[in-house]
């Protein structure tokens, strides 16, 4: 604006700020730093690549922007190799096409995010990519028949062989596995499993909160009844000990679920229920040309959000919590956390409200159901073949916590299927920064159940950390914070990691017997303190 002011050439004024900023030192230490990341990946050997899920595919190598409905060409036949220039988390592989086999993210990706466990459970075969170099020579594959391999021990993209072409084959996840360690099968493998989504509105009345203790599957959702059982074993963890001696102890937030029904009984008191299932019949067979599902899931997002819970909801809440706790109003529907239908992160959640405020209170909740019918939820259930009239939302509010860290915990890696080990990544602050998209690498480990072996995968690099600012308002909000990782223990200090690593190792086995097969565990820690907020079948 002022070279423009001043009359200066626009080429003269782009070359002074470029100089300017070359001349910098935030400049040079971004350079230095990309050539320190470049040595360190080849001696890792690395070559840029990361695997999030492991196995083999071949396809048409085709280039979008993001993962959305649409965004494959209509000439897109056969199996396809998706090149993805950029991820927020909320994506879901399938709704995009069928016929996906495998994606190339461009940017880094936590393992165990939620786009991570769906892909998973998809059998999409995912490996994202960030090394300038390595992006540019795969760029140049766009458009041509390509085979994917991605293992533990490295990623190969190359030209598929005109053989392979003829028969379309596709091989998922049969790279690096050890088919003798995958023998955690139990009454919850999601690979097996039919997927069921029975549920039950008897009984529900205008006061019907039920107390998380005695939150069941029937209704209030798989989650809730997770969280229900989770607060049964932390009593009993806290006399468990690994074979090291190591701690399996763990806290659950307090909580009460708003069971199955509810809405549907706000919807009566508002007369808007047949305006309700009129919609809802016809978003069963809406087609996605034309913005059709689009705009009925609109109309049917804003009828919910209009709802208001009953009053007597509202007040039995506001008895059980203090008037000045923080809150977290969450999903539990009987479309989620469940064998073979993970849904994770599909549906909202709403942190840092209060039961003193109703208004603030009472539209969090109406948003949670709202997040039934968003596009990529019904998307999502077509794929399952799962009928929209048969899905129902509970809502489990629990304490809202302010965690030093967040983690997930997969207690069989989901990389190399080594059974023997628990692989953790951990983020600062709250656990958004894990679940969602956000770009960049967490704290990952890796330790060992049976012999306490802890191995430092990665550091992490997150730009900022989510915090719920305790002098703030309690208006659903919270606050990023530029990450200071010279302060924290779990990057300058090998004792604290490993410390931390063995006992997040312990609770993940704990709950893994508990359960009967594989875990997708979400906690956190604040203090000294380790807490459980969600557990679920680990997609494989």
């Amino acid at each position: 604006m002022l070279g423009k002011a001043l009359g200066i050439a626009r080429n003269s004024v782009k070359t002074y700020a470029e100089a300017e900023i070359r001349a910098g030192v935030v400049f040079q230490v971004s350079k230095l730093s990309t050539l320190l990341l470049k040595a360190a990946r080849s001696t890792l050997g690395s070559q840029g690549w990361d695997v999030l899920v492991p196995g083999a595919a071949i396809g048409t190598f085709i280039p979008v922007e993001s993962i959305v409905p649409g965004s494959l060409p209509s000439t897109a036949n056969g199996p396809v190799i998706l090149l993805v220039n950029k991820a927020d988390g909320d994506e879901e592989v399938s709704t995009a096409g069928g016929n996906i086999v495998g994606v190339v993210l461009l940017q880094e990706l936590p393992h165990l995010s939620h786009l991570g466990v769906r892909a998973r459970q998809e059998k999409v075969i995912f490996v994202t990519c960030e090394d300038d170099e390595k992006v540019a020579d795969i760029q140049r594959l766009a458009g041509k028949y390509v085979r994917l391999e991605a293992s533990a021990t490295g990623v190969n993209l190359a030209l598929s062989s005109s053989d392979e072409k003829g028969n379309d084959f596709l091989v998922k996840g049969s790279l690096g596995t050890d088919s003798s360690a995958v023998d955690a099968t139990g009454p919850c493998d999601s690979s097996h499993s039919a997927i069921n989504v029975p549920y039950s509105i008897k009984g529900v009345s205008a006061g019907g909160v039920i107390m998380l203790a005695d939150a069941d599957a029937l209704t209030s959702g798989a989650k809730a009844a997770a969280c229900s059982r989770l607060a049964s074993l932390a009593v009993v963890s806290n006399k468990v000990y690994n074979d090291q001696g190591v701690p399996a102890s763990f806290q659950v937030p307090k909580g009460v679920v708003i069971p199955f029904g509810s809405m549907h009984l706000a919807l009566e008191r508002s007369k808007l229920i047949e305006t309700f299932m009129s919609c809802l019949e016809h978003i069963e067979t809406a087609r996605l040309e034309g913005g059709e599902l689009e705009n009925l899931c609109c109309q049917l997002q804003e009828l919910i959000s209009s709802l208001q819970p009953p009053e007597d909801i509202i007040d039995s809440i506001g008895r059980i919590f203090p008037s000045n706790a923080r809150l977290i109003v969450r999903s539990s529907a009987n479309v989620e956390d469940l064998a073979g239908l993970s849904a994770a992160g599909l549906y909202e959640s709403i942190p840092n409200v209060s039961p003193s405020n109703p208004t603030i209170f009472a539209n969090a909740v109406s948003r949670v159901w709202a997040s039934l019918y968003t596009r990529r939820a019904v998307l999502s259930r077509r794929t399952a073949g799962v009928s929209q009239k048969d899905a129902v939302m509970a809502v489990l509010v629990q304490e809202m916590l302010s965690p030093d860290l967040s983690f997930v915990l997969h207690t069989l890696s989901p990389t190399d299927h080594d059974y023997n080990s628990v692989e953790a990544e951990i983020a600062p602050g709250l656990g958004e920064t894990l679940a969602s998209g956000t770009r960049g690498t967490p704290w990952r480990l890796s330790c060992g159940k049976f012999d306490g072996l802890l191995r430092t995968l990665a550091f992490a690099n997150f730009s900022e950390e989510m915090l719920v600012s305790k002098a703030g308002p309690a208006n659903g909000e919270v606050i990023q914070l530029t990450a200071d990782y010279s302060k924290k223990p779990l990057t300058v200090d090998p004792v604290f990691r490993s410390q931390l690593g063995q006992r997040l190792c312990a609770v993940g086995l704990f709950l893994e017997r508990k359960f009967g097969c594989p875990q997708d565990v979400e906690g956190c820690v604040v203090g000294k303190d380790v807490f459980v907020v969600q557990t679920r079948p680990q997609p494989r």
